[in-house]
């Protein structure tokens, strides 16, 4: 694969940004890929540059939430190489969301191609190795048409964006960073709905309750399940782990989104250290019982908590070393700096 036009020998490797001091917001990049299927095909427009999108106004993306998306990082490794993690991973879960949303499946061979070209094309936005910094890419998948009626559409664009950015929750991780959350009674999914797929209109219903928490000076709202509001489900957009008994556990739902860095984080635990891992419903009550508690995503990756409240209620934990060992695990297999036992860091080729 050559690089694009927009690259000439002796180019600037790394744009001139303050990358260390990135937040998680968006910084426009050159270059995004894009795929649209019509009349049963899937056809690569490949890299293009303008940002703007344009689609019928009767599109069932607009009108009707048929719209997937997907969220992934991309490392600067110490010797410049390139690296995503476990792009596979995201592909498949993003065809789930197809399947269950009655649009065409993105082929993986696809996903992951146009994964290389994006993340090559805007490799001098791809944060210095040591920065905090990430380049967080962003694969969505849109149903479009002139359409009024409630059905499924018959073409799709499938496109992916690049940004760099810092850590989500501010500060990053450390024994002093510990964040704190607010029980929200509000449901962020139905209980045999969508939360299982990543679709967008899963979280359109997370920002009043967000908003409330970040008001009162909460780092986000943590869910509970939606039929009984007695076992916890998500924190946000991250999900929940928490040790109890030397074991590490993880709610168990319907409604809660297959996480890739928490199927990564528990495969760590259990290989690499040897611990225990259940996937389980846990009480609000338990939290009383627990060691520690942490949350994870892509985004946020691993962050340890500090606090939880519901209302006149609240629960405290301490910084637990085992979140260190988890959060150096998996930062070493996405960066390169560590071991990949796994196979799941996956090698951007710049040439």
């Amino acid at each position: 694969m050559s690089l694009p036009r927009y690259y000439f020998p002796g180019h600037r490797k790394i744009a001139n940004l303050d990358f260390a001091k990135l937040g998680f917001d968006y910084t426009a990049c050159p270059y995004r890929f894009e795929a649209v299927f019509q009349h049963g095909i899937w056809r690569v427009r490949g890299l293009i540059e303008d940002p703007n999108m344009t689609i019928p106004e009767g599109s069932q993306c607009l009108h009707y939430g048929q719209e997937l998306f997907e969220g992934m990082k991309v490392h600067r490794g110490p010797d410049d190489r390139i690296y995503a993690f476990r792009p596979l991973e995201n592909a498949r879960r993003l065809n789930h969301g197809a399947r269950y949303l009655c649009g065409p499946e993105v082929p993986e061979a696809l996903f992951v191609r146009g994964i290389e070209e994006v993340a090559a094309a805007n490799h001098p936005y791809i944060p210095p190795h040591g920065s905090g910094a990430a380049l967080y890419v962003r694969p969505f998948y849109l149903g479009i048409g002139d359409n009024v009626g409630v059905k499924p559409a018959r073409s799709y664009v499938f496109r992916i964006f690049v940004t760099p950015v810092g850590p989500y929750f501010k500060g990053g991780f450390g024994p002093d960073q510990g964040k704190a959350f607010m029980v929200s009674r509000l449901d962020r999914a139905a209980p045999r709905g969508s939360g299982h797929v990543k679709a967008g209109g899963n979280y359109a219903c997370s920002f009043t309750p967000g908003q409330e928490a970040k008001s009162r000076g909460f780092a986000e709202a943590l869910y509970l399940d939606p039929r009984e509001h007695k076992y916890i489900e998500e924190i946000g957009a991250a999900n929940f782990l928490g040790f109890r008994d030397g074991k590490l556990i993880t709610p168990e739902s319907t409604s809660v989104l297959p996480s890739v860095t928490r199927n990564s984080l528990l495969e760590i635990a259990s290989t690499t250290f040897g611990w225990i891992t259940e996937e389980r419903k846990i009480t609000l009550d338990e939290l009383g019982e627990m060691d520690s508690a942490a949350c994870c995503g892509t985004a946020a990756v691993v962050s340890w908590i500090a606090r939880i409240a519901d209302g006149d209620r609240e629960w405290t934990f301490e910084f637990d070393e085992r979140w260190q060992q988890l959060y150096d695990a998996i930062l070493g297999i996405q960066t390169g700096t560590g071991d990949d036992p796994f196979g799941w860091r996956h090698e951007i080729p710049l040439k």
